[in-house]
């Protein structure tokens, strides 16, 4: 069956998604001794980095660090390519070599080495490359960031998987093609009432999703020949071998939740409760989550001097915050609702040190704090030294994303000086942005027009808006929402100048 390269479907591209898992700066925040700091450069690699936009965006935001990263379907190298030569990001370089290959590159030594997904969707071959380029690039006190499909959370979902790859094997024709003949076979299967399904009571709600999905996420996610989720406990192990060890999740989220889970996790464990190692697989028991986002560390090194007054960034509207809400563990979490509305609103105008809201809105600020960055409200500020650098750049790229937008739709996200990240933008916010920078005298009839332009509409309550004035209309509420709440928190992240 053509498309596989080493297990990797090569066939088609991968989607244009941005990670925020990558971003290094919350990497950073989730550790108290992260080996990377705002003032010093630092040398990041992301090994099968995809179409590369989420390289791209660190890049432009940390001019002062250089990037690297390799991904063997060439599309997906020259696509990013071709965003660091519009952009002029002149400190991301990228290769089209494996994994091995890769090692033999000259490169530098690794503050940061992460992989999003890879490392379910390649063979027992290359995961071995992949923990060898680690033992060979990583620095003392560097860190990996590994995201992956876990069990056992996956494990009903296997044979369903095995289904559609054998089906897709039979068929002829494009890739896209045999995809769409194999979610055709589920759902007849499922039709007749076939017993896999009805003793799975989820199998159902997840291939209704999937048939909602592009081939470009199914092929990768689920049509590799080389796809297997892993223990917790195995990918530990592989990492120990080479002296590199977990030191937390990744997702601010999990980390929350693995506070409210440690007496369920003490109580199951017993004795063995003080092995980290077997206290993550009995989490992964406890939660079924079919993904994990984790943090792993070399020992040694000289760790930075964490900031004794962090600054803190906006990344929603008070508006958006929940009086209650369910994190994606299954925790429920009742924030302190005024204190956590004020903090956002005082963070409306831009970052502000950890002192200054302390003295704002009192001592119970860092509590606060940690459950607005679960709920992806906040996340860390750099320091205002260097900003003009990385405005400068993030600029450029965010107006190759822009000019963009007004043929496609696939690049979701603008760089974020003040953070040194970025921030998901959809297309629609992208054309308002693009038509205040043209200086429009309707934003909405400018977005109106480029969406016209190409043949596209809008869906409003899942359904497709047919007439010019219907979408004008629903551009109309669109826009005032963007122009009241989040125009100003893009400014105050530095992704759009004022």
């Amino acid at each position: 069956m053509q498309g596989w390269t080493e297990g990797y479907v090569t066939e088609i591209g991968y989607t244009h998604g941005f990670h925020v898992e990558l971003l290094p700066w919350e990497m950073a925040a989730a550790l108290p001794d992260a080996p990377i700091r705002p003032d010093q450069p630092f040398d990041y690699c992301e090994l099968g980095f995809g179409q590369g936009f989420s390289l791209a965006l660190m890049a432009a935001a940390n001019p002062q660090a250089r990037f690297w990263g390799n991904d063997f379907n060439p599309d997906h190298v020259a696509h990013v390519r071709g965003l660091a030569d519009a952009a002029g990001l002149t400190n991301l370089t990228v290769s089209g070599a494996g994994f091995r290959e890769y090692l033999h590159e000259y490169l530098p030594a690794f503050d940061i080495i992460a992989l999003h997904g890879v490392w379910s969707w390649v063979g027992p071959v290359a995961r071995a490359d992949v923990v060898r380029f680690i033992d060979a690039r990583l620095k003392p006190g560097g860190l990996v960031y590994i995201g992956y499909n876990v069990l056992p959370g996956w494990a009903q979902y296997l044979p369903l998987r095995r289904l559609m790859l054998e089906q897709a094997r039979r068929e002829d024709g494009s890739l896209p093609a045999r995809i769409a003949a194999a979610l055709d076979l589920a759902g007849r299967l499922e039709g007749q009432g076939a017993e896999y399904f009805r003793i799975n009571p989820t199998l159902s709600p997840r291939l209704a999703q999937l048939q909602g999905r592009p081939a470009q996420y199914l092929a990768h996610e689920y049509f590799n020949e080389s796809w297997e989720p892993v223990y917790f406990a195995d990918i530990a192990a592989d990492l120990a071998a080479i002296g590199v060890h977990f030191a937390g999740q990744r997702r601010a989220s999990d980390r929350w939740e693995a506070a409210l889970q440690a007496p369920a996790i003490a109580a199951a464990a017993g004795p063995g409760g003080d092995d980290p190692v077997f206290a993550e697989l009995l989490r992964d028991y406890l939660t079924n989550r079919p993904f994990r986002r984790d943090l792993f560390r070399r020992a040694g090194g000289t760790a930075a001097t964490p900031d004794p007054d962090p600054c803190w960034a906006a990344l929603g509207h008070p508006r958006d915050l929940p009086r209650r809400a369910t994190l994606p563990g299954g925790s429920v979490v009742e924030p302190d609702w005024e204190l956590s509305h004020d903090i956002l609103a005082s963070l409306q105008a831009g970052p502000l040190p950890l002192s200054v809201l302390q003295a704002r809105h009192g001592t119970a600020v860092p509590g606060a704090l940690g459950l607005l960055t679960a709920l992806d409200l906040l996340t860390p500020a750099l320091p205002p030294a260097g900003l003009s650098a990385r405005a400068m750049t993030a600029q450029r790229l965010n107006a190759v994303i822009l000019h963009q937008a007004l043929q496609l739709d696939r690049l979701q996200a603008l760089a974020c000086p003040v953070t040194g990240g970025a921030i998901a933008v959809d297309r629609v916010e992208q054309l308002f942005l693009q038509a205040l920078h043209q200086q429009a005298a309707s934003p909405p009839e400018a977005a109106w027009a480029a969406l016209a332009a190409v043949g596209q509409r809008l869906l409003r309550d899942g359904r497709l808006l047919e007439t010019p004035k219907q979408n004008l209309v629903e551009l109309e509420e669109r826009w005032q929402r963007f122009r009241q709440r989040r125009l100003p928190l893009l400014c105050s992240l530095g992704a759009v100048q004022p």
